[in-house]
This record gives C-alpha cells, sequence and structure tokens, in this order.
C-alpha cells in the first residue's frame, strides 16, 4: 500500500574512467564498431572534452565514415588547444595539431583536395610555431650543438629572404601593380611558408584580382598562424561578403568586431552585411504571405457570369493579371489569356454580318434606282 514511501533504485553514476578503459579495450581488439559505441557514450556527457570526440574521430575514420569523422574533428577545433597528454600524436604536439591530421586525411577520403592541403598546413603551422617558440626560448648559456646552430642560421636566412620579396611586393601593391605584387608575395612564402604578413598580403592582392577561392586559403592561414590578428578574420569577412555568403560573413565579422569592438572598418563592413542579411530575411517573410494568398484565390471558384457555369477547372496562368508570377525569387511574365469561343458566339456572329451585308445591298438597290 504504501510502496510508493520505499526508496526508489537509482542507476548507478556514469564513471567515464571504466568507459574509456572498456573503449581501450575494443581498440586492442580492433573493434572500432565497440569502441565508437564507447566512445559515443563519453561525447554524450554533460562535461565535454575534445579528446573524446578526437578518439572517436579516429574509430569514424577506420570505419570509412570519413564525413562524421570531419565533424567530429572540426568540434574539437572549437575547444582550446592544449598538449597531447601522455603519448606522441603521429608528430603532432596539441589537440588541435592530430584533430587538423584526422581532419586532412577525411577531406582526402572525400576527394576534397583542397580542404586536405588547408588542413595540413593549418598543422604545420601550430607544430612550427611550438618549435619556434621552444628555439627562441634556449638560454644564451646553453650547449647548442653546431647542428642546431646551423638550422638557426639557415631559418634567420630564410626569414631576410622572405621579409625582402615582402617589400618587394608592397612596393608593387602601391602601384596598383596586384598581379606582380603577388607573385612577389608568393615567392616570399616560398620561403617562409609560415609568415603571417605574408599570407595576409597575397590575401590583399588576390582580393584586387576578384579571384575569391585563392584569397580565401591565405586567409584561414592567416587566422590559423595568427589567431590573435584581427585582419585574418577581416579579410575573411570580405571574401565571404563577395560570395554572397552573407551569414557567415556576419559570424564572421562579429568575431572580429568583438576582439576589436573599436575597428571602424570593421564595424563598418558588419553593418553593412548585417543590413543585407535583414534585408533578405525581410524580403522571404513577406513573399510567404503573398504566396498564400496567391494559391487560396487560384484555388477559389469563380463566377463567370454566364448563364452555363464552366465547371472545369482552369489553371492559375489563364486568369489576367497585371502582376509578375514569382516563384521562388525567378519572376516570370503573364502567359497570354486563352479565349474559349462557342456555338452560340459563331452564330450570333453570322447573323450580325448577314445583316450587315443586307443593309449595304439596300443602300446601294435605293441609290442605283435614283440614278436612273
Amino acid at each position: 500500500m504504501f510502496s510508493f514511501l520505499k526508496k526508489q533504485d537509482q542507476a548507478p553514476p556514469i564513471d567515464p574512467a571504466a568507459i574509456l578503459a572498456a573503449a581501450d579495450e575494443c581498440l586492442k581488439k580492433s573493434d572500432f564498431e565497440g569502441a565508437l559505441a564507447k566512445f559515443d557514450e563519453l561525447c554524450a556527457l554533460s562535461v565535454q572534452s575534445p579528446l573524446p570526440l578526437l578518439s572517436r574521430a579516429t574509430c569514424l575514420l577506420e570505419l570509412k565514415r570519413y564525413a562524421a569523422a570531419a565533424e567530429d574533428c572540426e568540434r574539437v577545433l572549437t575547444f582550446l588547444n592544449s598538449d597531447l597528454p601522455g603519448h606522441d600524436g603521429e608528430g603532432c604536439t596539441t589537440v588541435h595539431s592530430l584533430a587538423l591530421l584526422r581532419l586532412a586525411k577525411a577531406h582526402k577520403e572525400l576527394g576534397q583536395l583542397d580542404e586536405a592541403k588547408s588542413a595540413l598546413l593549418r598543422r604545420n603551422a601550430i607544430e612550427h610555431r611550438r618549435g619556434r617558440g621552444k628555439l627562441d626560448g634556449r638560454a644564451s648559456g646553453d650547449d647548442d650543438d653546431d647542428e642546431d646552430d646551423e638550422d638557426r642560421d639557415a631559418a634567420e636566412e630564410e626569414k631576410r629572404a622572405a621579409e625582402m620579396w615582402r617589400e618587394r611586393g608592397n612596393a608593387e601593391y602601391k602601384k596598383d601593380k596586384w598581379a606582380q605584387a603577388l607573385e612577389c608575395y608568393r615567392n616570399g612564402l616560398g620561403h617562409d611558408i609560415y609568415n603571417a604578413k605574408l599570407h595576409s598580403n597575397a590575401c590583399m592582392a588576390l582580393m584586387k584580382l576578384q579571384r575569391w577561392p585563392q584569397a580565401m586559403k591565405h586567409a584561414e592561414q592567416c587566422i590559423a598562424l595568427e589567431p590573435g590578428w584581427v585582419k585574418g578574420y577581416y579579410m575573411k569577412g570580405r571574401i565571404l561578403s563577395s560570395e554572397s555568403k552573407i551569414e557567415k560573413a556576419r559570424d564572421v565579422l562579429r568575431q572580429a568586431h568583438a576582439m576589436e569592438p573599436a575597428n571602424r572598418q570593421i564595424k563598418e563592413l558588419l553593418d553593412e552585411v548585417e543590413a543585407r542579411v535583414d534585408y533578405v530575411e525581410t524580403r522571404l517573410r513577406n513573399r510567404k504571405p503573398r504566396a498564400t494568398t496567391a494559391a487560396a484565390a487560384a484555388a477559389a471558384p469563380e463566377d463567370s457570369g454566364n448563364e452555363q457555369k464552366d465547371h472545369h477547372h482552369h489553371p492559375a496562368e489563364d486568369v489576367d493579371s497585371d502582376e509578375d508570377h514569382c516563384e521562388d525569387g525567378a519572376c516570370r511574365t503573364p502567359k497570354t489569356i486563352k479565349l474559349r469561343v462557342t456555338r452560340k458566339d459563331i452564330l450570333n456572329t453570322l447573323v450580325d454580318v448577314g445583316a450587315a451585308a443586307a443593309g449595304v445591298f439596300a443602300v446601294w438597290w435605293l441609290v442605283s434606282k435614283e440614278s436612273s
């Protein structure tokens, strides 16, 4: 009777460590389906981490589910970057590096070679920055061997050559010689592919030449190399806007505006893009009621005024209208009106023609009689 007062059995709390251990056991047996099920459980937890997503992406790649793997890798990149714990990730030292390596493989298998190259370049940029930081952070008293000294000298020489080409490109750019400037910037990138300024300048030259897809690649590399530099986001927003991808442009420019709220250029471009988005959304909202009204009018029965009512259905294009018919943004002019001629109409016309002919004959006969 009072069974409802008894304490209900509660499900035991989920232990992420136990699930991870079970997933590792599946991976040792190459049971990727089983491991995937365990990683699905971890990814469904309220406390999110990039590592289960990264592990799930690895399983998805093994199962040849490349689109889903790419989606998980993209989600990993939304987390803050951190060191890979406890193991060497195929030459990658950070979570983002390994996610980009997985993403490149997924894109390659999907036949998206440009996206694959872009992911690899971003991964290499992260590792290059970390390696350069470790090199620059060494104390002057460290006992560096001769090989390290040679590597450092060669790197400095490459940087100087890249800077020389950048300055040449800037001189051509100021003369409005966009193609020549672009060639200089590309020569500079041949010496230092991780130079964010060279990627930025090449992007600007390509935008002047209206070569948007190539410009986008340099804008994305600029962001990957210098995530805190707002110019990469601004250029990406401009390119998306020029390609009429206004909603994506709005999102990128909002991110740039949050980074530098006082930047007038970003604010002006963001206002312009948001106005375009509002205009498109307003047109879409207004089109729906009009389309509904037109459909109701076409479905309503019409009183033709004839004594015998026509029970056949007449399509909307037969109706006379001064308005254009718009469907999905494409407008066309009204079609020619189709006239229906009955037997009664033909008989009435013949009677009228006969009466007119008789009248003409009577007038001719009277005139000829008087003249005779």
